[in-house]
């Protein structure tokens, strides 16, 4: 009888065995190609973190706050601009990778009824305006309490582009792609009443609807329309410019600036204090370190939690292998020595014990592989469910689609190349635990292999 139908036999006959190892293997790989997966994501993610955006500073006109004759408080802007000359000063303090200036006003459309707020008339039945260079820089994508659903991101090559919410498109059967004709308005009240400060229309510009975005956020408070968070458009910066409303190269909303390392925020914001060329005195700024640094911190430690895990289990699970085929083996003492005094080489005989152990564990890394993706996912998801930023950088601005959070998925997934490194070592450990076991028997001859089973 040839060594591969004696093993086939033995297979089938020692169920209990076969069982035990196949699990041992099973359980083995599942927990290894699971945790190289989490290790994988945890340092892509981690890079991804540390290329793209880690922190923000903003800078804007102070307010003054005074009461009036009727002891009411009064909230004062100073009316201030910053200019492009000024923003191309700050974009050279430090290592600042995107700058993001806004303007604010206000537009209507003959295609667009807006959702009405408080005290709504046909009059002031205007949008608020957002005009910037990046509207996923925006505060309300950048924190995702705003998510673009459908056609992308308005970047700084664009022209005549705007984003409008999910709700006023369907409201006003707007989809992706369509072109609609705005006009500047101004939002004002008098006699209890909204008004719009431009009752005769002058300036008009064409605009194409980019995409849309959902809010995560409901506001209760009441508000005029175009206060409505769900009216606001968000456009490029030569729309307000085509509206009247605004001047190329003048902005007099604030002006965003974002870099990569959270380190240098605070010798970067020095630098650009010290500018005289900006009147500190009617403009003050604002720091924001996107919660990156904290999250690349729990990343870092999450990736040496795994390691350690790979180590301890790599060696344990070896261990236990070897533990588990030498008494395999001690097993079939008496077999062995039967096979060697029927002349059968000891080369043929370990080479029977490896093919049935091999055949087992090809069986099980296979399920395995299956497996994993499901434990990965699983474990990917609740590891990595608070460590997911909103990365900023080249690719998701400029992203067709750009939804809220990351795919965890994609992270976890292990390269073809790296998942068969991680089962071809398994194997070896498979085949060198078996060797080991069983050249203990190998080593006796027939007679003190039959002396021992006395």
């Amino acid at each position: 009888m040839n060594f591969t139908k004696r093993v086939l036999l033995y297979i089938s006959r020692k169920k209990g065995k076969t069982v035990s190892l196949f699990l041992v293997v099973f359980v083995v790989a599942v927990f290894l190609i699971s945790c190289f997966g989490i290790l994988n994501a945890s340092n892509r993610l981690g890079k991804d973190i540390r290329t793209s955006v880690g922190a923000a500073f903003y800078i804007r006109a102070n307010t003054e706050v005074s009461m009036n004759e009727n002891g009411e408080a009064e909230v004062k802007e100073h009316n201030v601009h910053i200019s492009q000359k000024e923003i191309d000063e700050i974009m050279q303090t430090g290592d600042i990778k995107y700058n993001n200036p806004i303007n604010y006003g206000f537009a209507k459309s003959d295609r667009i009824q807006f959702i009405p707020g408080d005290k709504h008339t046909e009059e002031n039945n205007m949008g608020k305006v957002t005009a910037l260079r990046f509207s996923a820089l925006a505060s309300s994508f950048a924190d995702k309490s705003a998510v673009l659903t459908e056609g992308t991101h308005i970047t700084e090559t664009d022209i005549g582009k705007i984003l409008i919410s999910e709700k006023l498109a369907n409201d006003n059967h707007i989809s992706v792609g369509d072109t609609l004709t705005l006009t500047h308005a101004g939002l004002s009240e008098a006699d209890g009443a909204y008004v719009d400060e431009i009752p005769v229309k002058t300036a008009y510009t064409e605009v194409e609807v980019s995409g849309l975005y959902q809010l995560n956020r409901t506001d209760a408070s009441v508000k005029p329309t175009a206060c409505i968070a769900e009216n606001e458009i968000y456009a490029s910066l030569d729309v307000l410019n085509e509206l009247h409303e605004s001047e190329t190269g003048i902005y007099t909303g604030e002006a965003d600036f974002y870099i990569t390392d959270p380190a240098r925020l605070n010798s970067i914001i020095g630098n650009v204090r010290a500018m005289p060329s900006i009147d500190w005195t009617t403009h003050f700024i604002r720091t924001n370190d996107l919660g990156y640094s904290k999250i690349s911190d729990q990343l870092s430690a999450l990736g040496d939690l795994v390691k350690i895990l790979l180590v301890l289990v790599s060696a344990v699970s070896a261990a236990f292998l070897i533990l588990l085929l030498t008494m395999r083996m001690r097993s079939r003492m008496y077999e062995a020595g039967i096979l060697l005094s029927a002349g059968i080489s000891k080369g043929q005989i370990m080479a029977g014990f490896m093919l049935e152990v091999l055949s087992v564990a090809i069986v099980a890394l296979i399920l395995s592989y299956v497996v994993s993706f499901a434990v990965k996912d699983y474990i990917g998801q609740n590891l990595f469910s608070n460590l997911q930023p909103n990365l900023l950088n080249d690719d998701t601005l400029s992203a067709v689609r750009m939804k809220d959070g990351i795919q965890i998925k994609n992270y976890l997934k292990l390269s073809p190349i790296k998942t068969l490194l991680v089962y071809l070592c398994q194997v070896v450990v498979i085949a060198a635990s078996t060797f080991v076991s069983s050249i203990i028997i190998m080593r006796l001859k027939p007679k003190e292999i039959l002396t021992k089973m006395r």
